[in-house]
């Protein structure tokens, strides 16, 4: 998206006034109480006590934030999810080079930007919703690695490959620069040093990390080894991470390869990623439709099923760490909009269940976020500009809300139990059971 003209000083110290002071006088009792972190396959807060994630992603907050006259639309987001009972956010805290870098060239930094992410932090903090932050991309949009090995080309260094990102030590300079950067960054609205606040939840080292170049995983396991320890040194070890993968298998021990889409290798280990040190959660993503381009739906039905149950199984026999599914989505085809949205709506509902079935018995499987919240686009200039026919906007969605809602207020109830009490309850559950053989996609067991 191309860069806005900024409005003029004034407007943005009066915003500056006019929302300070709200935030820093909700900074004690919003975000959920208090810093998260693990305890066997639970999320918890203060005292022990377990705090389950129903969430969204919306990468594009910072960029709309960036441009003060634009905060409206980060705060309308925030206050959607909240109403409905959403708890995380996952964003990115990166803009790699191009036309609204956050990052322009490394170590240059966008202040506009970073005060936009000033806000997303501190608007979600305002409205209790724990972020879930991205440190950089495997992709192309907004730079990600390719990004950073241009960078390092341009200054000499003879690469010639996006995934030398993983192995060059310039270009893991440049990241990990990058990382101390955003860490140690003190919130210009809350006065809080990122490092240091409870609104996030974690950081998140890539989005989708690959490697074509070593299919069987090994770059980006040693490049998660580098990196999580990194970043917990910087953070002072306040907050979790994740390494960010979609939930691919490698050849390593452990590893299911046969199950991965079209039973290839995407260049990561599902199970030695999430062991590595300073890896405190695992996550996947699901996409059966694009993952399984024109597959049946009963393929796809068996995809889930067998893609969900193993990385329980396995997140709960070999890493003994919570789960997340930080994305899914259904995409909706342009046309016949109805029948697209009762199937959308059908996977929301078995990914949700599954979900829950799993957080209920205290399994591992104790979260997700959706692709993508938007707003609408007759109110919020820009926003159609971001449909990628994954989109659900919560007041034009209704169905899609209600049932994002209800998960939200079922998660919700389960909040607040004495984690070591749930783990003993749930080594009775060694295989968790989700959901109804009534319903093919729950068929697990």
């Amino acid at each position: 998206m191309a860069m806005r003209q900024r409005p003029a000083t004034a407007m943005y110290v009066l915003l500056l006034i006019v929302f300070a002071a709200p935030w820093r006088a909700a900074a004690a009792v919003a975000g959920g109480g208090g810093m998260v972190g693990v305890d066997g396959t639970q999320f918890v807060v203060e005292g022990g006590r377990t705090i389950y994630f129903s969430g969204f992603n919306a990468y594009w907050l910072m960029m709309m934030a960036s441009d003060p006259a634009r905060r409206g639309a980060v705060a309308t987001a925030f206050r959607q999810a909240s109403a409905h009972g959403l708890n995380l956010a996952r964003t990115w805290a990166f803009s790699d080079g191009g036309d609204q870098p956050l990052q322009s060239s490394p170590g240059v930094y966008d202040e506009a930007m970073f005060q936009g992410l000033d806000f997303v932090i501190a608007e979600a903090r305002r409205h209790g919703i724990y972020l879930l932050l991205c440190l950089t991309n495997n992709f192309d949009d907004f730079g990600g690695k390719r990004q950073y090995v241009r960078w390092a080309a341009d200054a000499g260094h003879n690469l010639t490959s996006a995934d030398d990102f993983f192995t060059s030590p310039v270009v893991k300079s440049y990241y990990k620069n990058h990382v101390k950067t955003v860490l140690t960054r003190v919130n210009t609205l809350t006065g809080v040093a990122y490092k240091d606040d409870p609104t996030i939840l974690a950081w998140e080292l890539m989005n989708e990390p690959r490697c074509d170049a070593d299919p069987a995983g090994g770059k980006v396991q040693a490049w998660v080894e580098e990196m999580a320890p990194y970043v917990k040194r910087v953070d002072g070890g306040r907050h979790l991470v994740t390494a960010g993968m979609e939930g691919f298998y490698g050849d390593g021990e452990h590893e299911s390869k046969e199950l991965n889409p079209w039973g290839i290798y995407y260049g990561t280990n599902y199970v030695a990623t999430h062991r590595a040190a300073g890896v405190d959660f695992a996550t996947i993503h699901l996409y059966p439709d694009v993952w399984l381009w024109g597959s049946t739906a009963d393929e796809q039905a068996a995809f889930f099923r067998n893609w969900t149950r193993s990385h329980i199984d396995a997140t709960a026999a070999y890493l003994g760490k919570p789960l997340l599914v930080t994305e899914y989505g259904k995409f909706l085809w342009k046309g016949g909009a109805s029948a697209n949205k009762t199937q959308r709506n059908y996977f929301l509902d078995v990914v949700l269940d599954a979900i829950y079935a799993s957080a209920s018995r205290g399994g591992p499987l104790v979260g997700g976020a959706f692709w993508q919240l938007l707003l609408d686009g007759d109110v919020v200039d820009g926003m159609d500009d971001l449909r990628d026919g994954y989109e659900i906007i919560l007041p034009e969605d209704t169905r899609a809300a209600s049932i994002i809602g209800k998960h939200s207020e079922q998660l919700a109830s389960l909040n607040g139990q004495d984690a070591e009490a749930l783990r003993r309850r749930a080594s009775s559950h060694r295989k968790t059971r989700l959901g109804s053989s009534k319903n093919p996609f729950f068929n697990l067991y």
